[in-house]
């Protein structure tokens, strides 16, 4: 199970929609309905709804004979939008959603395409919310899909929005919510460059993730900027370090946990404080960073630290809105790791490719030969949720 985040015209995060792999497909509409009972009650027990989705609700994709079978999945109204695929429904699955809407939950109409007539629109007029994928709709016809939808009055969700420029098309035509890669995206701009709000963060991400970076070097380079050494001091401080005292100045963080724990904070702090980053973002990168190092398996100290810098630093161009090269171009990064976030080269590169495919929902299989690796499910997990807690901690 993957989640994917949905945002509003802002990049704040609304809902995150859960995805399953394996051979289950949970908008069949023929899908039996103890199989994916059992998968929802095995996700929502094993893993929890707060683990996968925090404080805004899960979007679920509901095959009709579960509704029919079994009714609601286990969860409340207000922490769940049902969605349901566009397609011919019967009169049972409408009565339910009738019965649903009027319980409170709220129904999204997912993989809508201009479908209309007949018990389609009966079940449009039971969705709130309707799902477009644009990747599937040419942009000339994409007013005309939008037609009915919009005179009922639903809430319109873009998905599959590769880049900000569909963004921008999407916005512009009414949307409210967006879905798909383009926030892990740089803007294009017609003059290369990092963006000048970056600049700063950079020189800093530069001195911090040199490779003989010294105790007095990050101590300097740390204290020198005054925010970045606030925020890692508050943040040592939190539940999430759970230190048996308070630190009170940068030597004193650096002698209690180390260069290597301070240098790797201290950088991700200074990725957070990058102006006008989604939160997404920043959790997006946390969660690559964590899941790679978990899959670096009993590899060395070293090797691990190389693979939680290969993640975090996998979205940088996003971050700092300009090609991946020219951000490169300004770091200490070895030709190992410039591969593997160029080019998906090499060992390392070959795993982030597996976590970036994972996360997309493909489900990959990852095999380290003669080093037992946890499996891509459970690092997943719990990077999800490691790097949420990490990511209340340094907001």
């Amino acid at each position: 199970m993957v989640r994917h985040p949905i945002a509003d015209a802002r990049h704040v995060v609304v809902g995150y929609e859960l995805r399953f792999g394996g051979t289950i497909d949970l908008g069949d509409p023929a899908m039996d309905a103890k199989a994916t009972s059992a998968l929802l009650v095995d996700a929502f027990g094993d893993i929890g709804l707060e683990t996968l989705a925090g404080r805004h609700p899960a979007w679920l994709t509901i095959a009709r004979n579960f509704l029919v079978e079994i009714g609601p999945p286990p969860v409340r109204p207000d922490r769940a939008v049902l969605q349901i695929k566009a397609y011919q429904a019967q009169d049972d699955l409408l009565v339910i959603l009738q019965q649903l809407a009027r319980s409170g939950y709220t129904i999204a109409l997912d993989e809508y395409s201009g479908q209309t007539g007949g018990s389609v629109d009966e079940l449009m007029s039971l969705c709130s919310i309707v799902k477009i994928d644009i990747s599937t709709i040419d942009a000339a016809d994409l007013p005309g899909v939008l037609r009915a939808p919009k005179m009922q009055g639903a809430l319109l969700v873009a998905t599959e929005v590769g880049d900000h420029a569909a963004f921008d098309r999407c916005r512009a035509l009414g949307f409210t919510y967006f879905q798909g890669d383009y926030f892990a995206q740089p803007r294009l701009f017609k003059a290369r460059g990092v963006a000048t709000a970056g600049l700063g963060s950079l020189r800093r991400l530069s001195e911090l993730t040199a490779g003989d970076v010294s105790f007095e070097d990050l101590e300097r380079i740390i204290a020198s900027d005054v925010g970045l050494s606030l925020k890692l001091l508050r943040y040592v401080n939190s539940a999430f370090f759970a230190l048996p005292r308070t630190v009170n100045s940068v030597r004193e963080a650096l002698n209690m946990l180390g260069v290597r724990t301070v240098r790797r904070w201290a950088t991700v702090m200074a990725i957070s404080s990058i102006p006008d980053v989604p939160d997404e973002l920043v959790a997006l990168a946390l969660r690559r960073a964590h899941m790679c190092e978990i899959l670096a398996g009993s590899a060395l100290p070293e090797e691990r630290e190389t693979l939680f810098t290969i993640g975090l630093f996998s979205v940088a161009d996003a971050l700092l809105d300009a090609p991946m090269g020219e951000v490169l171009d300004s770091l200490p990064f070895s030709e190992e790791i410039q591969a593997a976030l160029m080019r998906r080269e090499g060992p390392k590169g070959e795993l982030l490719a597996a976590v970036t495919a994972y996360e997309r929902g493909e489900f990959p299989t990852l095999s380290v030969p003669g080093s037992p690796v946890p499996s891509l499910a459970g690092a997943y997990r719990a990077a999800l949720e490691w790097a949420d807690e990490a990511g209340r901690a340094i907001a």
